[in-house]
């Protein structure tokens, strides 16, 4: 006999078998032994939880002849032809594929025939949702009032997209996602019937996995005996699916706790070097955090997450180590790369950017990063660790002078401004500033904002990047990012020059404006030569040479203009035969 998976080597043949459904099994065999069946249902709810089982169980418990407790024999003739498919009463159709009107007309003129060997005639349609509109009104009348020995069964798993002419004519039921334990206990009798030896922690990642869906969870087995064999542990789980195991969860998120970008590349590259999937681990990490959010606002989480005891602990003892606003902001943080992660190419960057940013709330202006940063404060002045508050600053000596904060001799160092022309490297390094900060955000991406359309002025060291109040976390970007900003600078200018910060408040006396330097001697009103030359003489960077000759004056004499003299056509009227044809100059 050819090989088969294993949900369909041990799909369930009675009702007791359906793992998870009770609720909807007892209810159906309680409709068979009372003989009350209805002539529609529909099976409703996610992949692998057991529609289509149920709708096969219930097919041949209906004509079995010998039912037990509602399910059936499949020992007598009619549930032996069923299950070997020589009795055919029973059909089952495909709506993914099999969705036209034509389908649905063959199964309503087949209909109209009584059951050849069973007592009912049962259609059991898959994925209903699939049908088309005109299809599902074809079907609309016979599912209202089918013929007394026909029972249609609709399976689907987007109830939402089945027209409510459809679901006012049949009975519901809502299948469940079927819970860790119960596919544990599923995959026990399993594991005992087919020789296979797997351990406590690996059934639980395997339940785990299946994330409700008993078919899922099985395929994933069946691909792992056929990895790593017959005994299963976690680690081999883990290896032959390419997931990361839990010590990497946790170890990422105490570099998160202690601020350690080192330790997250790491991690990062640990994962990448062994093969593992960056998606799969930071969906897994999201969850982690879900599970830590869990521990830290219930008292018993152990009865809403699917852990043993050991990892609960561990959860917990992670909890408590991190406020609940980091465990929020983290969670929301990661969810928002994973969904970025889509679109690129390379997603690896987007989850490293997104991590290392976690360990440097500063960087972050969002406001669930804002509330991070003010639970970490909080929880510093609880456990007794003072703030230095800043130096009071002296009282005004009068009401209506404001003292203003002078700048220290290390950000702003005195130059003399005389002695500069447009020449000196300190003012054609800002004359060039804004090509250069197109350079640095070409170069560097993720500073762009702190450097582009960015005020300058100049000092004894060099340049001064100037920032207003409200621009805080631009000018810390900038600060961190110094060294590259100095260096492209440095390398624009071809000189040793520094590139500091400062806010405008702290040195607006003291700014100097270096497009003033290197201009013309004689104020512009004085100057009465030409404009161009005045122009060359202050910007001698940006004036081209022309040639003289096609240069054409200006006269404000020719600026005299007035409405008769718009309006003047003498020259037009002395030209006027000029546009006269032959004829008319002959008639004159």
């Amino acid at each position: 006999m050819a090989y088969q998976a294993l949900y369909r080597k041990w799909r369930p043949i009675v009702f007791e078998d359906v793992v998870g459904q009770e609720h909807i099994t007892r209810t159906l065999q309680n409709q068979i032994e009372t003989g009350k069946i209805s002539h529609a249902y529909l099976f409703c709810g996610t992949r692998g939880t057991g529609k289509t089982t149920a709708a096969k169980i219930f097919s041949r418990a209906v004509n079995c002849l010998n039912p037990k407790n509602g399910s059936p024999c499949n020992e007598c003739r009619v549930c032996k032809g069923i299950l070997d498919g020589s009795i055919m009463d029973v059909y089952e159709i495909d709506a993914a594929s099999n969705n036209g009107v034509d389908n649905i007309r063959e199964i309503i003129d087949d209909a109209k025939y009584v059951a050849t060997e069973a007592q009912y005639r049962v259609y059991i349609i898959d994925e209903v949702h699939m049908l088309s509109g005109g299809a599902f009104n074809a079907l609309l009348k016979t599912l209202e009032e089918p013929p007394e020995h026909v029972i249609f069964i609709l399976a689907t798993t987007e109830a939402h997209k089945v027209p409510q002419t459809i679901l006012s004519r049949c009975q519901r039921f809502d299948f469940k996602r079927i819970r860790p334990d119960d596919i544990i206990r599923r995959m026990r009798e399993i594991a005992m019937g087919d020789g296979l030896s797997i351990t406590d922690d690996a059934y639980r990642l395997l339940a785990q996995l299946a994330d409700g869906s008993m078919r899922d969870g099985l395929s994933i087995l069946e691909r792992c005996v056929a990895s790593a064999g017959t005994s299963l542990t976690y680690e081999s789980i883990t290896s032959a699916l390419g997931i990361a195991g839990n010590g990497s969860l946790f170890e990422m998120t105490d570099c998160i706790n202690s601020h350690n970008s080192q330790g997250i590349l790491e991690i990062i590259s640990r994962l990448m070097n062994d093969g593992k999937d960056l998606h799969v681990f930071i969906d897994n990490l999201i969850e982690h955090y879900r599970n830590l959010l869990v521990c830290k606002v219930t008292d018993n989480p152990a009865v809403l997450l699917n852990r043993d005891d050991e990892e609960i602990i561990k959860l917990k003892a992670q909890a408590e180590k991190t406020s609940f606003e980091k465990l929020s902001n983290a969670a929301a943080a990661l969810s928002k790369a994973r969904s970025e992660a889509k679109w690129v190419k390379e997603p690896r960057i987007i989850y490293e950017l997104a991590l290392i940013k976690l360990t440097k709330p500063e960087l972050d202006a969002s406001p669930d990063a804002l509330l991070d940063r003010v639970a970490e404060c909080e929880e510093k002045l609880k456990n007794g660790v003072t703030v230095k508050a800043a130096p009071p600053e002296p009282a005004p000596e009068k009401k209506h002078e404001v003292t203003k904060r002078q700048p220290s001799a290390r950000l702003f160092v005195p130059i003399d401004i005389s002695a500069l022309t447009a020449e000196s490297p300190v003012v054609a390094a800002a004359r060039r500033w804004d090509k250069t900060a197109q350079s640095i955000a070409k170069k560097y991406p993720h500073i762009a904002a702190a450097v582009l359309g960015r005020q300058v002025t100049i000092d004894g060291e060099g340049l001064i990047l100037i920032y207003q109040k409200n621009e805080m976390m631009l000018k810390k970007i900038a600060v961190t990012f110094s060294k590259q900003i100095t260096e492209t600078v440095q390398q624009a200018s071809g000189t040793d020059l520094v590139v500091k910060t400062a806010f405008f408040d702290d040195i607006e006396e003291s700014i100097i404006d270096f497009w003033k330097i290197g201009s013309a001697e004689k104020p512009a009103e004085e100057d009465k030569s030409d404009p161009i030359d005045r122009l060359e003489r202050a910007f001698p960077e940006i004036v081209e040479i022309t040639d003289e000759s096609e240069f054409i004056g200006y006269n404000p004499a020719d600026d005299n203009f007035t409405q008769s003299e718009l309006g003047d056509n003498s020259d037009d009227e002395e030209n006027e035969e000029e546009f006269l044809s032959d004829d008319e100059r002959e008639s004159e």
